[in-house]
């Protein structure tokens, strides 16, 4: 089982130190929490010999740390052997990090990889020097085509340590999760929370005109966060908080509101939101399938659910803090927000209040065009476990269970997790309406398909009460198949296909893939192979490890496409029968789905770029060999469009067809008042990448 250790004070990775409280005074941005680069972590550096495969060089655990470069390179010249030094200026002074060299070739310099290497503060004039093992010195300088390492002659003249200090790295190509995009930016940044504002002004002041865009998880397959400009690295951007921590700049009526309201930094990942809230007893409300994704790239695509009395997950943010192109901080809620004007003013006075609905409403989901968000507070609840159950049924009996708008009826059971908890729900026995053994409603509901067949898994998600949580770890259980074993059948999901998916993954798509190549008319037969293998009857777990897919699911290279269409007038289930036709089409043509496809549900919101009504989400899942799937993703919504019209709205991080102007207009009514609040805070469109440049059109144009 795991350490629960307590990640409360995270900013930084678990060796920094615990973030002090934030002092009064004019030095409360920079000394509010503990630098996360005063203390260095070794950079990884890489070895590449000319006949011998690639290695990583071993750190010592301890940096050297000097008041100049001169008195660090006199140190280094001392040293025996042939270990490497990376000598580099840190915020104000010079930090060497020894690397063990235990071949008997010498390390040379111009056999080492630089990629990712930091660049001692300035990107455009890297203080950044390697000693190899002949004591030859070597120097980062950034060329026309980007950085190399170049042999130098010992510097003369000592470099100030006064002058702006700006965390970059050499850029290496950036690839996404499903291997469709591939970029190389030309600068990378990597600033913490509180070096953010200063790294977007030096950008702003030294490079005009400069392109910006905050990178997450690369888990997007559209190109919201495409970059060859200037690309924000997320890694660094890390801190949790409960707002009771700190200071007293919001209004005193939220009551037991208050208890809830978490500041998390945008470059957290949801596994480490999960893990913290779960340390302090709360938890998300909703969450997706994938828990890798970053607090900044999952809100602001419009990434959901499937609980229908909730929005995309960007339902749950209250406030967010944004850094616009000039390094200034501008706080963003609604009308009722949770800060109180006059307090932020004495307490925070650099940052400037926003709050209205409109702005609100237009920057929860705004595709990373609008700033790099530092961080949000989020209003989570009293932490919960859910029971999932995961049965089958044949898809007329789906249709006639959902027809007439009962979609309301199955799912959508309204309340906090907890409490629904106590409640003993109404389970369903098949002749009343609902699904057989599933609760009647549901606070989670989704279908997975077979678009050949007539196969359909429910599976149903409902808060549960457990008696003893020490069971259960920060982690789905299936990776390790003893403790899967010793756990009972109750706690986990179907022990042998969850382990072969976990430990044998490569070889299991390898498989797949091989025979769709050799034999696509068996693809129907595998994909009902693939639903029959989900079937369980009871897993209980913490709300986070039954939300997740599991590692072994999530981690296949895979790309995915998701199709929005509105609940009312049973919209959706004529819907359903456009997507299998469209899907037999295709299969004429001996074009499959590599994977089945899912039916989710969300509530409608007043994000202007989001969905207004309820709707069901159709996600479709292409193994990342399939060829065909943006082709199969843009004819579903091209049939699904011409059925529906405007009505049809896409997931913003994932592969969808480029919208036209008057699509744009049509889809979200006020687009014309959202590009306005856009250019507002980003007069200058320094947050748009060419493909938002392309598909977002001005205003009144």
């Amino acid at each position: 089982m795991e350490t629960e250790t307590d990640p409360h004070t995270t900013e930084a990775p678990a060796s920094s130190p615990a973030p002090p409280a934030a002092p009064p005074g004019d030095l409360r941005l920079r000394e509010r929490y503990e630098h996360l680069h005063d203390t260095v972590d070794p950079p990884a550096l890489h070895w590449k010999p000319k006949v011998l495969a690639e290695k990583t060089l071993q750190a010592e655990t301890t940096e050297l740390r000097f008041e100049t470069l001169g008195r660090a390179l006199d140190e280094v010249g001392r040293r025996r052997g042939k270990n490497v030094f990376l000598v580099l200026r840190a915020l104000s002074e010079w930090v060497a990090f020894e690397y063990v060299v235990k071949t008997i070739s010498s390390v040379r310099y111009s056999e080492l990889r630089i990629g990712g290497l930091p660049l001692g503060g300035n990107p455009l004039a890297p203080q950044t020097y390697i000693v190899d093992s002949r004591k030859v010195i070597s120097h980062i300088v950034r060329e026309e085509h980007g950085y190399q390492l170049r042999e130098t002659a010992r510097p003369t003249e000592e470099p100030s340590v006064s002058a702006p200090w700006v965390n970059a790295l050499v850029p290496v190509e950036e690839v996404n999760h499903g291997k469709n995009l591939t970029w190389l930016p030309r600068i990378t940044l990597s600033p913490t929370l509180d070096e953010l504002p200063t790294a977007l002004a030096w950008v702003d002041q030294n490079i005009p005109g400069a392109k910006v865009k905050a990178g997450g998880a690369r888990h997007s397959w559209s190109r919201a966060a495409l970059s060859t400009d200037v690309y924000v690295a997320p890694e660094c951007m890390k801190r949790f908080a409960f707002v009771t921590e700190e200071p007293n700049v919001y209004r005193h009526d939220l009551g037991d509101r208050l208890g809830n309201l978490v500041r998390c930094g945008s470059g957290h990942h949801l596994r480490e939101a999960n893990r913290f809230l779960w340390m302090h007893k709360k938890s998300l409300p909703a969450l997706g399938g994938w828990d890798q994704q970053t607090i900044g790239g999952v809100f602001p695509t419009g990434t959901h659910s499937s609980v229908p009395s909730r929005g995309p997950l960007a339902d749950m943010i209250v406030s967010i803090d944004l850094v616009c192109t000039d390094g200034s901080l501008v706080r963003i809620e609604p009308g009722s927000g949770i800060t109180d004007p006059g307090r932020l003013t004495v307490e925070r006075p650099e940052i400037r209040l926003i709050q209205e609905d409109d702005y609100y409403y237009a920057a929860l989901i705004n595709i990373g065009t609008m700033g790099v968000v530092q961080s949000y507070v989020l209003e989570v609840t009293d932490a919960f476990h859910l029971n999932e159950i995961r049965t089958t049924v044949k898809i007329n009996e789906l249709r006639e269970k959902l027809r007439d708008g009962k979609i309301h009826e199955l799912s959508g059971a309204r309340g906090k997790p907890a409490d629904l908890a106590k409640e003993q729900p109404r389970i369903s026995d098949g002749k009343d309406g609902g699904f057989a053994t599933h609760p009647f409603s549901a606070y989670y509901l989704e279908f997975v398909l077979n678009p050949y067949s007539d196969l359909v898994i429910i599976t149903s998600r409902h808060p549960i009460v457990v008696d003893n949580d020490d069971r259960f770890t920060f982690e789905p259980p299936g990776r390790d198949l003893v403790r899967t074993v010793e756990l009972g059948a109750r706690f986990t999901r179907p022990a042998i296909p969850v382990w072969i998916q976990e430990n044998l993954r490569d070889l299991l798509v390898w498989t797949v893939n091989t025979i769709i190549k050799i034999a696509p008319q068996a693809t129907p037969w595998l994909l009902d192979n693939a639903l029959n293998s989900l079937v369980d009857d009871a897993y209980v777990d913490r709300s986070f490890n039954v939300f997740n897919l599991g590692h072994g699911t999530s981690e296949i290279p895979a790309f995915a496409g998701s199709i929005y269409v509105p609940l009312e007038n049973d919209n959706y289930l004529q819907a359903l029968d456009v997507i299998r036709d469209v899907a037999a089409q295709f299969a004429r043509r001996k074009i499959y789905e590599t994977a089945p496809f899912s039916m989710r549900f969300m509530r409608g919101i007043p994000a202007m770029l989001g969905c207004p009504k309820d709707y069901c989400s159709f996600e479709f899942i292409f193994t990342g060999a399939n060829k065909h799937a943006q082709e199969m993703v843009d004819g579903y919504e091209e049939a699904l469009r011409q059925r529906f019209g405007n009505e049809v709205r896409t997931h913003w991080g994932q592969l969808m067809r480029d919208p036209s102007a008057d699509q744009m207009r049509g889809m979200y009514a006020q687009y014309e008042r959202w590009r306005t609040i856009r250019d507002e805070l980003d007069p200058n469109g320094r947050f748009l990448n060419e493909w938002q440049a392309q598909i977002l059109p001005p205003a009144g144009s």
